[in-house]
């Protein structure tokens, strides 16, 4: 039986999306991603995602969709396994100094690069050097200070400072293990711009890009060093993935209903009645890490101010908003740490139902605070100068979770209580350095990371984008509370105590009214029912599509 999917045509797609019915709520699927069958080689198959990746270089700004195709192209020197530890994957073994500050890996011997070059200590090197030569790397705070080949397979890491994420960091995709090849003939702009570039050891390898089209990945034949976290060894089942850049929703259901894609990503939760309507699967994961939130700017008026920050958070009515816009898909989140996120017990339970919507106490608060006056159009008024809050986005984001839809929604709720708020979009490259100037009153945010330091780090000084580099301190917060716990989070290599130092972090922020949690975000990907094995990672990102095999 042919198993290979038609390349998806653009007038199917607008038909397609013209003849979708509406849909109605749900509440979250579960449907498992897996088969009593026997996996079945060959095929291909067709994924659409909701955006192309703003860049193709996995050390660079974060990406969700670049972190689910780069777990197919690259292996990672650790891998994490679904209950939170550390198993090998390039690197066979490791040991830690008793001060923190020294790792030395053992290195797999039989690992080639797509390129036919062999993976070894010096090319580690070259990957793991790169935030030390290069400006402006996401991965930069992750303290390396020095590298060296103690082997032909054998690398030595010293680290600035203690750092207890540090196995975890080498786990995800954010480090992508590149060929020494490629990083000794390219450009970091060139590795950015051009996937065919992105050359690693990884169950596929990138065959075709067309630019705002499509990726098409091919598999491996030689892959053979799978990591025991996988479900199998061996070469990928699949014989191609093309993956489809279609930003339009619709179009994506439309093309999945229609049996012209195998999977898509993205599905909104109101439209997952609608995809399982015809047949299909919708796959969930919550993610670990930060909700979605707002980070409020405490160091300029009106959020300089506590009470007014505090009120801000008391009239939105997020129950009721995320009910709307989600259909209670998403669950609401309480803390800017999310459940399960590692090491257990990380999240603190006790911070739940212990503040919300409650609009008297907000006008209160706003009274107490000197906006106890209002305008013809019904905003308060302050000194003559109305409550006005400039809400700053990445444009990139805005339509993952149909966040637009959520942020409007937000900014219309809030002039009940006599907020005006205005959003203004930035694009990517441009929205770090707008933060950085110290004129925004709210950005949003969320970071998926399976260690509970990237829940804390977007709150820290050290994560201040006015200091250089892509910071994630959206609200420019410096508080020494928080930055005094970061340290224990950052380098305590007990679980307990990173434990309750992130617990006080959690609570002092929700009691100085720092930011706003209010959900927690979901990878639902929508398969035919001939789609198995699909996998997601403990971050609840798509894992790779190693494991992933069709069935007809």
């Amino acid at each position: 039986m042919n198993r290979t999917r038609a390349a998806l045509a653009v007038g199917a797609i607008a038909v397609a999306s013209a003849m979708l019915a509406g849909c109605a709520s749900a509440a979250p699927s579960s449907k498992p991603a897996s088969s009593a069958e026997e996996p079945v080689e060959g095929g291909t198959l067709t994924y659409l995602a909701n955006t192309e990746p703003g860049t193709w270089d996995g050390q660079k700004v974060p990406s969700l969709n670049l972190n689910s195709l780069n777990s197919s192209i690259f292996d990672t020197v650790v891998a994490q396994a679904s209950d939170g530890t550390y198993k090998p994957d390039l690197a066979k073994s490791w040991k830690v100094s008793d001060d923190g500050l020294v790792y030395t890996f053992e290195l797999r011997d039989d690992v080639t690069f797509h390129d036919g070059t062999p993976f070894d200590a010096a090319v580690l090197k070259q990957n793991l050097d790169r935030p030390l030569n290069e400006v402006g790397l996401a991965t930069a705070g992750n303290a390396i200070a020095s590298t060296e080949v103690t082997g032909e397979y054998e690398l030595t890491v010293t680290l600035s400072r203690p750092n207890a994420a540090f196995i975890h960091a080498l786990s995800t995709p954010h480090w992508p293990i590149y060929s020494g090849k490629v990083l000794s003939e390219h450009t970091p702009a060139e590795l950015g711009a051009d996937p065919t570039l992105s050359i690693g050891t990884g169950p596929f390898r990138v065959k075709e890009y067309v630019k705002g089209s499509k990726l098409v990945l091919e598999r491996n034949p030689d892959y053979a060093w799978a990591p025991e976290t996988a479900a199998h060894q061996g070469p990928a089942y699949l014989d191609e993935v093309v993956v489809q850049f279609v930003p339009e929703t619709q179009a994506r259901i439309g093309a999945l209903n229609s049996k012209q894609a195998d999977a898509i990503d993205q599905v909104p939760p109101l439209n997952i009645p609608e995809v399982e309507g015809a047949g299909n699967v919708v796959l969930q994961k919550d993610n670990t890490g930060t909700p979605y939130y707002l980070a409020l700017n405490a160091n300029i008026a009106p959020f300089d101010d506590r009470n007014v920050r505090l009120a801000f958070r008391d009239a939105i009515d997020i129950d009721s908003l995320l009910k709307s816009v989600y259909g209670g898909v998403y669950s609401r989140a309480w803390t800017t740490t999310l459940p399960d996120t590692p090491p257990v017990g990380a999240y603190d339970e006790s911070l739940e139902k212990s503040w919300g919507y409650d609009l008297d106490k907000a006008q209160k608060l706003l009274d107490e605070a000197g906006w106890d006056e209002v305008d013809a159009d019904g905003y308060r008024v302050k000194d003559g100068k109305r409550l006005h809050i400039d809400w700053y986005y990445d444009s990139l984001y805005v339509q993952t979770d149909q966040r637009q839809q959520l942020g409007e929604a937000i900014a219309s709720s809030l002039k009940e209580a006599g907020f005006e708020v205005e959003r203004i979009p930035f694009d990517t490259a441009s929205f770090t350095a707008a933060i950085a100037k110290n004129e925004h009153n709210l950005a949003d945010a969320s970071r998926g990371y399976a260690d509970v330091g990237t829940s804390v780090s977007p709150f820290t000084s050290s994560a201040d984008p006015r200091k250089g580099g892509n910071g994630i301190n959206y609200g420019l917060l410096n508080d020494d509370v928080i930055d005094a716990q970061y340290v224990t989070v950052q380098t305590d290599s007990d679980p307990d105590a990173r434990i309750e130092a992130a617990k006080v972090v959690q609570a002092r922020i929700l009691d100085e009214g720092y930011a706003i949690p209010l959900y927690i975000p979901q990878k639902i990907v929508g398969t035919s029912p001939s789609v198995h094995g699909w996998t997601f990672d403990a971050v609840g990102y798509t894992d790779s599509f190693y494991d992933a095999w069709l069935s007809e």
